[in-house]
């Protein structure tokens, strides 16, 4: 999840990126390929397989998902380095349901959001580095998944590979899926926190090739946030002093503060729902969600104030909030 919403980048490597994915169809029914912001990309047939990011050009950072709905696993990427040395893309597939707050765990998210991250079984596959440090394949075909973001803090699902990685991405890799029809939209608001990725440009890609797909599976491993505009039917109250990042802090029938955590700003989503986002990082400083140490990184820049750098693993450190309750 994490990989959603790097905004920001003081100091960026400059390679020019030749990442790819190639979407397969093993499923019985059609694949709607969508983006970030529910951007529609293209559908894919049963049986067949696109190239070329199925031509569409890959932003710093996005995702991919199958249908519109907030409800869906998410492959997120990012191409953002900070620091010099670093000339990786950063990925992962996250199963966190819309508006986690920071819950803590899957079955904490499942109780707190009663909403569902997941719509689809999935495997990405690296086909030129697998294996190389953090670059392997992930399986993501249950909504408990191992290998899946399944709480805004998993931040050991984060993988990275060299930036001339092409991945196949294979819906229903074991030819067993049946559509997933997520449940009516709550009456409630929904944000979508952002997810732990990193962080250059791309090259154009190529118009996409369709071929049909192999017979046997392929084998060899912040965005901003989903609205609902629907409004509530009890507007949420918070009378415990200022907001936490991400949470309400006004609109019609709200009650609660309006006073934001340091470094955060209220912002308003629609009338019913504004919310406490980070402030646009000043110079010298990184935003939140920004990698701030690592590995081969030497940038000089900090995070900006109300955050703090966090390891997640040995090569990523990470720019995230201090108060995450």
């Amino acid at each position: 999840m994490f990989i959603a919403n790097l905004v920001s980048v003081v100091a960026a490597a400059s390679a020019v990126a030749a990442v790819e994915f190639r979407f397969a169809n093993k499923c019985g029914f059609t694949i709607n390929l969508h983006g970030g912001g529910s951007k529609f990309i293209c559908d894919i047939e049963p049986g067949v397989q696109v190239g070329n990011n199925c031509g569409v050009s890959l932003d710093d950072h996005g995702l991919f998902k199958h249908s519109p709905s907030n409800e869906a696993n998410l492959i997120e990427y990012s191409l953002i380095n900070s620091g010099n040395g670093l000339n990786q893309v950063w990925y992962d597939v996250s199963n966190i349901p819309p508006g986690p707050g920071w819950c803590s765990s899957f079955e904490d998210c499942k109780a707190f959001t009663r909403r569902s991250g997941y719509n689809i079984p999935v495997l990405v596959v690296p086909t030129k580095h697998e294996g190389q440090a953090n670059c392997k394949q992930l399986r993501v075909t249950r909504p408990d998944a191992s290998d899946a973001y399944l709480f805004p803090a998993d931040n050991n699902k984060t993988h990275d590979c060299p930036m001339d990685e092409v991945f196949d991405v294979i819906f229903c890799p074991d030819h067993n899926a049946a559509p997933i029809n997520p449940p009516a939209p709550s009456d409630s608001p929904v944000t979508q926190a952002p997810s732990t990725p990193a962080i250059i440009v791309t090259s154009q890609p190529a118009t996409p090739s369709v071929v049909p797909v192999p017979t046997e599976p392929l084998v060899s491993t912040s965005h901003a946030p989903d609205y609902s505009t629907s409004p509530p039917v009890s507007p949420p109250s918070n009378n415990d002093g200022y907001i936490k990042a991400w949470r309400q802090c006004d609109g019609r029938g709200y009650t609660g503060s309006s006073i934001c955590g340091e470094g955060h700003s209220c912002v308003a989503v629609n009338e019913w729902f504004s919310q406490c986002v980070p402030d646009s990082p000043k110079f010298g400083q990184l935003g939140t969600w920004t990698q701030c140490g690592g590995t081969g990184v030497d940038g000089k820049a900090s995070c900006r104030p109300g955050d703090e750098c966090v390891k997640v693993n040995d090569y990523f450190f990470q720019c995230q909030p201090k108060d995450k309750h």
